[in-house]
């Protein structure tokens, strides 16, 4: 029985990934690109081929990280991962908008409840004096 070499493995890995993802099947690829970045993790081709495939940018940006440690020089990657994290921090910023905005909302609530309940105090208690003085005015005649 012959043994296969790591590259050679590596090799197939890469090829039999490319031709998964040509027949639209990305996670096959998916798959076999990552066994093969098990077999080789500083080989930056790997990494390439997993950025065609990842769903989120959370996976995007680690396998974005990876290629620029191993090529600081890969311009294109860089500026993917900027665009990234410029994404990813705008919805952080519009999560944040959300939640002052519903705070905001909160207080206004209270606030109006407040008055609210303050108010219908402030006519109970009016009702209450004007049911006094008219009662002392129907007494004293």
């Amino acid at each position: 029985m012959s043994q296969r070499s790591p590259g050679t493995q590596f090799t197939d890995l890469m090829q039999a990934g490319r031709v998964a993802l040509a027949a639209g099947k990305p996670q096959v690829a998916h798959d076999l690109w990552k066994e093969a970045a098990a077999l080789d993790p500083y080989n930056e081709q790997v990494w390439l081929a997993l950025l065609d495939v990842l769903q989120t940018d959370a996976d995007r940006r680690v396998c974005l990280q990876n290629i620029i440690a191993i090529n600081p020089l890969n311009v294109q990657a860089r500026r993917q991962l900027n665009r990234i994290d410029a994404r990813l921090e705008r919805r952080q910023l519009q999560r944040k908008a959300r939640q002052r905005q519903r705070l905001n909302w909160l207080r206004q609530r209270r606030r109006l409840f407040v008055r609210a309940v303050l108010l219908g105090i402030a006519i109970g208690l009016s009702g209450v004096l004007f049911g006094i003085v008219i009662s002392i005015l129907l007494y004293a005649l």
